[in-house]
């Protein structure tokens, strides 16, 4: 079935795809690089622009399939310029390596225009760089120049086969080191006929006499030790080639065809020809390393995952600190059973003993038989009894439950073990799953060198480029994102930071001016900063051009702040130049800018200084999934905060008088903004708890300067997992993600350093609101719950607890009664049980109501008795509520409600 216009135009969409996101970002990297260095170099080897002609072919091809003609055409002509490069047909190498460098820039824009799916548009500039490239490629000599040395005499063919070919078989050779030896045999076969064939075809004598020493010496060394040693050699005498330290041809050739047999015997070296040396075993560390290249969504699936396996990891740590907790309760109850144990045998020993009571005309005991052997006296003739067989069964079952207790213990410290492995592989597997992300920001920042020093050559701006925190690790997908920004910034600085050397020397700087990309890591982000030491931003240019744009009323002008006004870059299409051009604008595309890093959950700032420069700082946060974060409380609320964040947690009644609210604070010999955290972050809603003062003030760093916030607790500090939130919903700068407990509650996480951007919104920070007198801590009710019941306490537990009552548990009435005169807590409601062991309900009740301290106590009766005759008593006794078993949870917690409510009892 022919295919429409449809299906011809989704598979050209796919191809398109496939090419911008998999090959142009590689093959533009080489050309980036490859271009860098050929700066660097005094006089580059013809063999150099090997590589970037097969970059710039593969680009070509890519855009043709992908339907992007500018891009096709555009590598078309570099891929000419570097082809007669290669082939020495060049002599103006400044202009031809200008051309380059302003063709890769070229090359760069085309890949982020069609990433980005802007329509294409007619650039002058392009068309005058195509006119360019083409003037001088017509002005070169069609044939090369006679070689004069030996590099230059290797044709492009026979570098592409050493290259790409080989080095395909090398890397086939190496990966079968992996697998078993009849394998590797095999493949070091294929591997020999194939570099043979290679040889003769080429006429490599070199490569054909490695092939010789290689089958010579195959009987005389183990494969595990010759095939590290074959690469090696081969890689090293191919590079010797390509540098023309060997000849292709040997000094007396001889005809041969690719279907002749090599001999067995090492070929013995002429004199005249240098002999290759001998092949040595090479350490294993040699050996390279095979690349795979996984999309980037795989890669955020698998530190997703990575991710989720790490907080079930911190679930399955707290359901082995409760099993730990009930294994030392079960061993503590077996240890309970101790003297019991000790009592059933010693009463067990006590009826074996007993003499036969028959005899002596009394009744025998409970359980025990008639004797069957009256002739043996106790002594003789061991009697058992039914009793004897329930006293047995029981010890058995004593000495079983002590089996399993000891199993338990065993089995929970196999699993702590188990555990702790599995919290180390998770560590390490999340390690390399970040290291495999991270590349040096050196690998964005001089793909703008050449670049600068084109721009510098072509508008007369001697200009130096300075790269600080070069070998920071920094997330190679954010850094992708970032290439369009720190473009826009590095020609926004070289075009209105960066004046002529003549005005630089009149206002007494250095002639050349400086560019400098930096990065570093500051806490929980990465600061990426691109500053020039040149005029600096003419801040009334820029509030002439906001009143003129209706961005401001003029009269409003003066009550503006610096960075207020900065502020009014970031507006669509504003810029101060008088005309526009291909770099006019300080503010050209810083919309864009700001966008594209908000979509990175970063800010970007502006800082100048009038003839001293200005330097643009973004602020990213750091992609690590785990963070060191202190759990703190405020409120009934539980936030995070990083602890790199953290300068110092202190007492704040050591540094503020108590009950008289304050905005600052003397920290250090500084004063320092405070505020309680609730209030001082937005988007607040009402706590359930009163309101507190804060005890806790927690030193935060807000961009380098310190800040004190006020908390009620802190609950924990170690290392969580954290989770960014979607991009579906805005989200304020000041939060950066979230993290997820054990027990499923989910935390936000505080960024610091995006509290400025609170301090500058608030003038006044909030302040504590007075409290005349200072009110204390609000203390829970007690209650005493008395039951026999383990299931019933256990219920009443959990229900009273989870209404905000303190509670304490009791077996009988004699516990309770003991209990309620020994602890210090005042209880303020007792709930009972009627039937119970030792002390019933309504003998408790009546302890309480005889005791002067706790006659106005009010008792409830909790029992599963539902007869007048027992309500009766109860009311005769003083109880002040009779509730029947089974009860409805919410209908008892309001009952106990309205009894604390109307009951008179102050506890004492």
């Amino acid at each position: 079935m022919p295919l429409n216009a449809a299906d011809l135009d989704a598979i050209t969409r796919e191809a398109r795809l496939c090419f911008l996101q998999e090959d142009a970002p590689e093959y533009l990297g080489m050309l980036e690089q490859g271009v860098q260095a050929l700066t660097r170099q005094a006089q580059p080897s013809l063999s150099a622009y090997s590589e970037l002609m097969r970059a710039a072919h593969t680009l070509k091809g890519g855009a043709g399939i992908a339907q992007l003609p500018d891009l096709q055409q555009v590598a078309h002509r570099l891929e000419d310029l570097l082809e007669a490069l290669h082939q020495g047909r060049a002599r103006d190498y400044s202009t031809a390596h200008e051309l380059l460098a302003l063709g890769v820039e070229e090359i760069h824009g085309l890949v982020v225009a069609a990433t980005e799916a802007q329509s294409p548009q007619q650039d002058p500039n392009r068309n005058a760089l195509l006119q360019a490239l083409d003037q001088y490629l017509n002005d070169l000599p069609r044939e090369s120049p006679p070689p004069t040395i030996s590099p230059s005499r290797i044709s492009p063919i026979v570098q592409a086969v050493l290259t790409t070919d080989l080095e395909d078989s090398l890397k086939q050779l190496e990966a079968a080191q992996a697998k078993p030896e009849f394998v590797l045999n095999g493949a070091l076969d294929s591997f020999l006929v194939e570099t043979k064939l290679l040889g003769q075809t080429l006429n490599l004598a070199w490569l054909t006499e490695v092939v010789a020493q290689i089958t010579a010496l195959r009987s005389e060394a183990p494969l595990t030790e010759l095939v590290p040693a074959i690469i090696s050699e081969i890689r090293l005498q191919r590079a010797d080639f390509l540098a023309g330290k060997l000849t292709s041809t040997p000094q007396n050739p001889t005809p041969t065809t690719p279907e002749s047999s090599p001999s067995l015997e090492p070929t013995s070296p002429s004199p005249q020809s240098p002999q290759p040396p001998q092949l040595e075993p090479a350490p294993k560390s040699e050996v390279a390393s095979l690349n795979l290249r996984i999309p980037l969504t795989r890669m955020d699936r698998m530190g997703n995952t990575v991710s989720e396996l790490l907080i079930s990891q911190e679930r399955l740590n707290l359901y082995q600190a409760q099993f730990q907790q009930i294994s030392r309760e079960l061993k503590r109850r077996i240890s309970q059973f101790g003297p019991i144990r000790e009592q059933v045998q010693t009463l067990y020993d006590r009826l074996a003993t007993t003499p036969s009571l028959k005899a002596n005309g009394h009744h025998l005991p409970l359980g025990v038989s008639p004797d069957p052997a009256p002739e043996f006296d106790s002594l003789e003739f061991d009697r058992y009894t039914e009793l004897h067989s329930t006293l047995q069964d029981f010890q058995e079952i004593m000495a079983r439950i002590q089996e399993t207790g000891a199993d338990i213990d065993l089995l929970n410290r196999e699993l702590q073990t188990a555990l702790d492995d599995g919290r180390q592989f998770l560590g390490s597997l999340r390690a390399d799953l970040t290291d495999a992300r991270l590349v040096p920001f050196r690998v964005v920042a001089e793909r703008f060198i050449p670049a600068l020093n084109s721009l510098s050559q072509r508008y007369q701006k001697p200009l130096s480029v300075e790269i600080h925190g070069e070998n920071t690790l920094l997330d190679q997908a954010i850094l992708e994102q970032l290439k369009t920004p720190l473009t826009h910034l590095v020609r926004n600085a070289f075009d209105h930071g960066v004046e002529p050397a003549a005005v630089r020397q009149r206002n007494g700087k250095h002639p050349t001016a400086k560019i400098i990309l930096s990065a570093k890591v500051s806490g929980n982000q990465v600061l990426i900063s691109v500053m020039d030491d040149g005029q600096g931003v003419n801040l009334e240019k820029v509030t002439q051009k906001a009143v003129q744009k209706g961005l401001c009323p003029a009269e409003a002008v003066s009550l503006l702040t610096e960075e207020q006004i900065l502020e009014f870059l970031f507006a669509p299409g504003f810029s101060t130049a008088a005309k526009v051009g291909d770099l006019s604008g300080r503010g050209v595309g810083l919309d864009v800018v700001r966008l594209q890093v908000e979509r990175l959950r970063g800010t970007i700032r502006i800082s100048t200084k009038p003839k001293q420069g200005t330097t643009f700082t973004l602020a990213l946060p750091l992609t690590l999934n785990i963070l060191p974060l202190l759990l703190c409380q405020t409120h009934d609320f539980t936030l995070a905060i990083p602890s790199v964040n953290i300068l110092e947690v202190i007492k704040l009644s050591e540094f503020m008088e108590p009950g008289i609210p304050t905005t600052r604070i003397i920290w250090k010999d500084q004063t320092i903004p405070y505020a309680p955290l609730q209030q001082f972050l937005p988007y607040a809603r009402p706590t359930k708890a009163a309101p507190l003062t804060p005890v806790i003030g927690v030193v935060v760093e807000v961009n380098e300067r310190p800040m004190a916030v006020g908390v009620d607790a802190l609950l924990e500090e170690r290392e969580f997992v954290l989770k960014p939130f979607d991009i579906t919903i805005k989200v304020p700068p000041y939060v950066m993600g979230c993290t997820v407990l054990g027990t499923g509650a989910v935390v936000p996480v505080l960024s610091p350093p995006q509290f400025e951007l609170l301090l500058q919104s608030r003038p006044e920070l909030p302040a504590t609101p007075p409290l005349t007198p200072p009110v204390a801590r609000i203390t829970p009710v007690t209650l005493m719950i008395v039951d026999d019941s383990v299931a019933v306490r256990r219920l009443l537990e959990r229900v009273l607890t989870q209404a905000g009552y303190g509670v304490i548990s009791c077996r009988d009435g004699q516990e309770a009664w003991e209990q309620l005169n020994r602890i210090d807590d005042p209880v303020q409601l007792i709930i009972s049980d009627v039937e119970m062991p030792r002390m019933d309900g309504f003998a408790l009740l009546q302890e309480v109501r005889h005791h002067p301290q706790w006659e106005a106590l009010p008792v409830a009766m909790l029992t599963s008795r539902s007869g007048d005759q027992h309500r009766y008593k109860a009311q005769q006794l003083g109880a002040n509520a009779y509730f029947v078993k089974p009860f409805q949870p919410v209908d008892l917690v309001n009952q106990v409600a309205t009894l604390i409510r109307k009951s008179a009892y102050t506890p004492v």
